[in-house]
């Protein structure tokens, strides 16, 4: 039983070990380089780098431990011995410590501040933002290879009147509750998007309008079948869909025909 894989995956994973792997062998290439020149260049920015970089590529207690090697290594280089060694030693360690929580604090808080830009707080879905930034990376590849990709919007019909009715704690559930069916019915590859208020947007790849379709008709009959009359009321709740397809064909390189080889025949149109 491979018990390596479940802990890459959970854990600090491959692309962060390899990180660390090479910051270590920058801190050992550093090391040899100071010794190499006895002391006449003062390699501290080199060391400053090796613990900037992790603080933002590693975990903080990694980052801290990248910090805590650099310090011991500095230090241990540089030949001082006695007091001197545990001074140097302990300004060493606050110095580069400090530069690598600083570092990580605002790198996290980064990553964080950008995540909530792309994700609608309420449903937990990527919002408008997010669509705007996928979507040419979704038609590009598709135009490139020839495959069909479709685009359906939908809404909540009559949500304005269960929040008139029930209150808006209630609209926000049944958004919530749209949101995980969304999830639960598209397929392996399609990503449910918010475009805001009560409206969807769905990335449908390989499907054309019959394919966008039957998706559309599939999640009106799995929120049918669950039942669902907003907490005991005789509210029924029911959708509405727009669709749109694109069909990709893919480039090939035009070359000169004279008028007598060249094709009378239209290309086919798109069905």
């Amino acid at each position: 039983m491979n018990l390596t894989r479940p802990l890459l995956r959970s854990g600090i994973g491959v692309r962060r070990i390899v990180a660390l792997a090479v910051l270590l062998t920058a801190v050992a290439a550093v090391a040899y380089l100071e010794r190499w020149i006895g002391g006449e260049l003062d390699l501290r920015l080199l060391y400053f780098l090796i613990v900037l970089s992790g603080a933002i590529l590693l975990p903080r207690l990694v980052a801290l431990t990248v910090a805590a090697a650099v310090a011991v290594v500095s230090v241990g280089i540089s030949g001082a011995q006695g007091t001197s060694l545990i001074v140097n030693g302990l300004t060493h360690l606050l110095m580069y410590g400090y530069a690598a929580l600083l570092t990580n604090n605002w790198e996290t808080e980064r990553r964080r501040l950008m995540k909530m830009s792309r994700v609608d707080e309420l449903t937990g879905l990527p919002n408008l933002r997010a669509l705007q930034e996928q979507l040419p990376s979704r038609l590009g590849p598709a135009a490139r290879t020839g495959r069909r990709m479709a685009v359906m919007m939908m809404d909540v019909d009559g949500f304005k009147a269960v929040n008139d009715r029930l209150g808006h704690s209630v609209g926000n559930e049944l958004l919530k509750e749209v949101a995980n069916l969304l999830r639960f019915a598209v397929r392996v590859g399609d990503e449910p998007f918010r475009f805001g208020g009560d409206e969807f947007v769905l990335l449908l790849s390989d499907a054309d309008g019959a394919g966008a379709r039957v998706v559309a008709a599939r999640i009106q009959e799995i929120y049918n079948s669950m039942g669902q009359t907003l907490r005991g009321t005789d509210v029924e709740v029911s959708f509405s869909s727009g669709r749109t397809r694109r069909c990709c064909v893919p480039s090939e390189p035009r070359r000169e025909r004279s008028p007598a080889t060249r094709p009378r025949r239209r290309p086919k149109a798109c069905r």
